[in-house]
């Protein structure tokens, strides 16, 4: 999850649930307004984006920190609109949606192979199963768990409860987690079906991490996707959604190596180089000294 993780009760169980019913796309005009955080947790998430930026990125200006933040933050409250309304994502009254690259998931739905659709928390991040579903193409979703997350309070779960169920009926796929164990993901990906993973999904009890190439350091990532596509053959994909405006995205779906690991390769680097272009569309900022290693002195070199 992002950093901005002390959004108020009434917001989750009434506040985005309501915003999300006006007609048009104001919502998410709205969102960024309204923000996810109490003005005085706003004001503290807004130095220390700017701090931390300043760290990784020490060649930018503090007006480039400073916008980066807000629209960090802006970002991460419209994707709670579109966590109560991926029904309208790409519909009328809706943001629009630029699809690029559908033929690649197309094309293997097609021919009844299975694949994995690997995204990483970036942007608007689940916009592209939800545009992948529009041209028919169904996808199932493997997450960390959620629900049975004891840190959870009881407004949180029942906004991802809503988000789930949403999110499922658009994409018409199931919403699974590794708690509930990884065989049926193994069957349905060898009886044809596609399944989203997030590549840079991270909890601190991970064991099995690789480090890859990032900012001048160095990016641990779990390697379950590798070995999930090893074991079950499929090919792997990539989507990528970038926000051009509160009405409209853009999704970029692209064909990955064969090779598993050289597969997750090339997703990194996309990230990185969507990073350096975009710093404020990255989720995960918040979990930058625990992700990332420095290789002698490197971070600052940007």
């Amino acid at each position: 999850m992002g950093i901005g993780g002390m959004t108020r009760d009434w917001s989750l169980d009434l506040l985005f649930p309501s915003i999300a019913r006006v007609p048009t796309t104001l919502p998410w005009r709205l969102a960024r307004r309204i923000g996810r955080e109490s003005p005085s947790e706003r004001e503290h998430l807004l130095r220390w984006l700017e701090s931390l930026f300043a760290r990784v990125f020490p060649h930018a200006t503090d007006a480039e920190y400073a916008q980066w933040a807000k629209a960090h933050l802006a970002m991460l409250a419209q994707e709670m609109v579109d966590a109560m309304a991926f029904h309208r994502l790409g519909r009328w009254g809706g943001p629009a949606i630029d699809l690029q690259g559908a033929e690649y998931a197309k094309s293997l739905t097609r021919q009844g192979k299975g694949f994995i659709l690997v995204l990483n928390h970036f942007d608007r991040i689940l916009t592209a199963p939800v545009a992948l579903a529009r041209v028919g193409v169904a996808t199932n979703v493997l997450t960390m768990p959620v629900l049975d997350n004891a840190e959870l309070q009881s407004a949180q779960r029942r906004f991802l409860l809503r988000k789930i169920r949403g999110y499922t009926q658009v994409t018409g796929g199931r919403w699974h987690t590794t708690s509930d164990g990884l065989r049926p993901v193994h069957e349905s990906l060898r009886a044809g079906q596609g399944w989203v993973i997030l590549a840079d999904a991270w909890r601190p009890e991970f064991g099995r991490l690789r480090g890859h190439p990032f900012l001048g350091g160095a990016l641990n990532l779990p390697t379950g996707i590798e070995r999930l596509a090893q074991s079950t053959g499929v090919p792997l994909l990539h989507a990528v959604t970038y926000s051009r405006s509160p009405a409209h995205l853009e999704v970029v779906v692209e064909r990955l190596p064969d090779n598993p690991g050289k597969a997750i390769d090339t997703v990194v680097q996309r990230l990185e180089q969507d990073v350096i272009a975009r710093p404020w569309a990255w989720w995960h900022w918040g979990l930058w000294d625990q992700m990332w290693q420095p290789t002698s002195g490197a971070e600052g070199n940007l």
